[in-house]
Parts: C-alpha cells; sequence; structure tokens
C-alpha cells in the first residue's frame, strides 16, 4: 500500500486509506520526542491493510512540519502539542482510536482529556505526573534539545535496528522543545484519568533505557490499562525488525476491544 501526505494548517500528515470500506475506526498514530510521522512507515500500511484509515503527523518543527520562531519552540509544552493533533483528527472528521509512541503517549492521553477516542494504545510511553512524582529538573528553556550523536542515539532511542537502518532514523531525527523534554525527563506532566474514556493498552519493552518497564507497568495500573511486555525488546519497538509481531499483537487487541 502506497503511503500519501498532506499538510494541513502546516502540519505533515502521511496516511493510507484501507481498501474499501473501512471496517473500524481511523488510526491517528502519535510520534514520540524528536522523531516525526515517518516512524510509523511500517504501520501504516499495516493497519491499513487491516480495514482501517491510517494518519501519522508531525509535530511542529518535526519532519516537514512548519517551523515556528525557535524560543517559542524551545518552551513549547506536550500540553500545547496537543493542536497539531486537534488539526489531524479534525482533518479526517471522526473519532480515533490513538497509537502512540513514547513521549507522544502523553499527548494522546491529554488530547483524550478533552475529546473523545474510541481506545488507546501506548507503546513504550513517557509516564504522567501522577505515576513518577519524581522532583522536577530545570532545563535551559530558551533553546531547544538538538539532536545527540549517531552513536548516543543508537545507543539509547534506535538500540535493536541494524547500523544501517539506525543512520537512516537517525538522519531524519529533529531537535525538541526543552519544557517537552523536562516534562518528561521530569514526570511532571500532569493527567487526569478521570476524564479518559475508552479502553487502553500500554506495551512496555524489557531492555528500553528510556522508560523502563516497571514505570510502564505502574503507568498501567494507573489507568486501569491493558498491559503487554515485550521480553528483548527496546524502546525503539516501531522500527526494529520484530516490529510486525509488535503490531500483530495490537491488531489482536484492537478486534477485541473495538468495533
Amino acid at each position: 500500500m502506497k503511503i500519501e501526505n498532506t499538510t494541513v494548517k502546516g502540519v505533515f500528515i502521511e496516511y493510507v486509506r484501507a481498501e474499501g470500506t473501512p471496517s473500524g475506526a481511523p488510526i491517528v498514530f502519535v510520534h514520540g520526542g524528536g522523531q516525526g510521522s515517518w516512524v510509523w512507515e511500517n504501520y501504516l500500511p499495516f493497519f491499513a491493510a487491516t480495514g482501517r484509515d491510517c494518519y501519522a503527523f508531525s509535530w511542529y518543527n518535526h519532519h516537514r512540519s512548519h517551523e515556528l520562531p525557535e524560543e517559542q519552540f524551545a518552551a513549547r509544552s506536550m500540553a500545547e502539542t496537543v493542536e497539531e493533533l486537534e488539526i489531524v483528527v479534525d482533518h479526517i472528521g471522526q473519532v480515533p482510536v490513538l497509537v502512540t509512541h513514547s513521549m507522544g503517549a502523553l499527548v494522546g492521553q491529554k488530547y483524550a482529556e478533552q475529546h473523545p477516542v474510541i481506545a488507546e494504545v501506548h507503546i513504550t510511553p513517557a509516564i504522567c505526573a501522577e505515576v513518577g512524582l519524581h522532583p522536577e529538573r530545570k532545563l535551559d528553556l530558551s533553546k531547544p534539545i538538538e539532536v545527540g550523536s549517531f552513536e548516543d542515539e543508537w545507543s539509547r532511542v534506535l538500540a535493536g535496528s541494524p547500523e544501517e537502518d539506525a543512520r537512516r532514523y537517525h538522519a531524519l531525527l529533529s531537535r525538541e522543545s526543552a519544557l517537552a523534554i523536562q516534562e518528561t525527563i521530569s514526570t511532571s506532566f500532569s493527567i487526569d484519568r478521570t476524564r479518559i474514556g475508552g479502553p487502553s493498552l500500554v506495551i512496555a519493552a524489557e531492555n528500553d533505557v528510556v522508560v523502563p518497564a516497571e514505570a510502564i507497568r505502574r503507568s498501567a495500573a494507573y489507568f486501569g490499562s491493558d498491559y503487554l511486555f515485550l521480553p528483548g525488546r527496546t524502546h525503539n519497538v516501531l522500527l526494529e525488525p520484530g516490529w510486525r509481531e509488535t503490531a500483530e499483537r495490537i491488531k489482536t487487541w484492537l478486534e477485541r476491544q473495538t468495533w
């Protein structure tokens, strides 16, 4: 299936439509910090083949989306990034399933506080303040956080991919809002679970050095989510050679939980 793209209000969107009449709600994929719509290159055609229209997008200042002024971007909260998700869902015109990765989970959960969703799947998700309750760490909010060296990013967020693939992904990484990074590493971003409806699944990876599986297990308990533990996997669940196995597990869960 061919991945097509469009831009709506400065938000770059990649999509694959289901063949024939869709058999379920559309899926909107929300990337994590420093990434973009490209991180869902495997998932878009896979889930479109299950009978759902599928959309991935890039936050502002990420892969092919509108560039905000540097100071504004550096101090932009993940709560503000909900704007891009709202633009995508308004463009689609239907209540979606949300599938998120890493920091994108907090964006998706904040969206779900304010809007209906059919279901949520959070893959190696960042955790909110109510789960983490860690002391806040202060970063310089005057400038964005730069992409790390290939070696650093490969060992941290791209582990599990062969070097050739990891180098391609590293070239696509974007700088990130310093405030968004601060919110994540300090677990200072608050989510009101009482305002979120619909079933949810959270997925942890055994060898994730960004968000430990134990923290994700606690997050699942806090939100009343189903919990899936992936042995031998890393934070790079979406792009590792074993991505299809995880996608199949998500597909099975969605078929049981949604209509």
